[in-house]
């Protein structure tokens, strides 16, 4: 049996209490795992523990282990030239892009993809096979594998490349090889809006307020569950998601893939002299490393990722921490605060709060 812990659940509601009373958003719901042993879902606002938040690039995450375990079933490499089964990657500099690169950000792709916006300035309705082609028309700005740039369009691209292969479409993938093999409270890319926290007011774009419907405006015109955005959670689903991540994956990857997944990719690559000591980040497949500015000065080995909605998924398996925060603040609008103080005000409680306790 794991160790009981005394946990910091009275700090946690405090922060959270004062995050909706800062108006860093209406909605907030915690939900943190040591070692092994929940401790009770917190929330603040509008949210209630059942209240389902748009993730945003959380997401990757489940893409990135959906696109490793079709490499684990033989269905692609990660090494190997996406090319080889996509004929738009076929030629030119593109033909040297691997599902490595993608899943790293360094691939060359540019961070966003805007096919979404030329449709709806021309009038266009969305049509998603027209769309996923302009997006697999996206030019290069750099060589394959000589720059880092953090690209919502080449998890889109891999999300492309898994559906070409598998012949099955990407929510349907993402259900079949992750979703159904956990048990993840829920989670969704199709949720109820009665259950949701409501994210922005986009009126401009005909919207109105959105919720229920992925709030990333390329997700939502290729259907909703993307690549790069789309899934729906509470903040316990998500934090059991984290718990899988740190353990291992089990029934889901391969032991060696799924420690690659953990591990630091950038300096193989790039030759960085990557430290984890340092307050900068690394990058796994799909896992974000070593974020102090919102993971923490003592979350110098967490993996996990942000979202743009105010979401984020902290884990780390040398101190036995998931943290999964879960907030909209873009609601109604972005342009307050990014919710990046929350995070790491939530990180540093909850490892000072372990640490205390040892």
């Amino acid at each position: 049996m794991p160790a009981t812990h005394p946990h910091p659940s009275t700090e946690i509601q405090r922060l959270l209490d004062q995050a909706v009373t800062d108006g860093v958003a209406p909605a907030a719901s915690c939900a943190v795992v040591l070692e092994g042993q929940a401790l009770p879902v917190l929330t603040a606002g509008t949210a209630t523990p059942g209240t389902f938040f748009d993730l945003a690039s959380v997401t990757k995450l489940f893409t990135a282990v959906t696109m490793l375990s079709l490499v684990d079933g033989g269905v692609l490499e990660l090494d190997a030239p996406i090319g080889e089964r996509l004929p738009a990657y076929g030629r030119g500099e593109k033909s040297r892009v691997t599902l490595r690169q993608l899943l790293t950000h360094t691939s060359g792709l540019p961070s966003e993809w805007r096919g979404w916006e030329r449709a709806l300035r021309e009038g266009r309705p969305f049509d998603r096979a027209a769309l996923v082609n302009d997006l697999l028309g996206t030019d290069l700005e750099a060589a394959p594998g000589t720059r880092f740039e953090y690209s919502c369009a080449g998890f889109n691209t891999a999300m492309a490349l898994a559906e070409h292969v598998a012949g099955q479409p990407w929510a349907s993938l993402v259900a079949d090889k992750v979703l159904s093999r956990l048990g993840t409270d829920g989670i969704t890319g199709t949720p109820e809006p009665a259950k949701c926290a409501p994210t922005e007011n986009q009126a401009a774009l005909g919207r109105g307020l959105v919720r229920g419907v992925v709030h990333d405006e390329a997700a939502w015109s290729l259907g909703g569950l993307s690549g790069n955005a789309g899934m729906f959670a509470t903040a316990e689903g998500l934090a059991r998601f984290g718990e899988a991540l740190r353990t291992g994956l089990e029934g889901v990857l391969s032991p060696g893939l799924a420690s690659e997944m953990w591990s630091s990719q950038l300096p193989d690559m790039l030759g960085n002299n990557f430290n984890p000591r340092d307050p900068g980040f690394g990058h796994g497949l799909g896992l974000r490393i070593n974020q102090q500015p919102w993971m923490g000065t003592h979350g110098r080995e967490a993996r996990g990722h942000g979202g743009f909605t105010g979401t984020s998924l902290l884990i780390d398996r040398e101190n036995g921490i998931t943290i999964a925060l879960l907030t909209n603040r873009v609601s109604p609008s972005r342009d307050g605060d990014d919710a990046t103080g929350l995070r790491k005000a939530m990180s540093d409680v909850v490892y000072s709060g372990k640490n205390d306790s040892n």
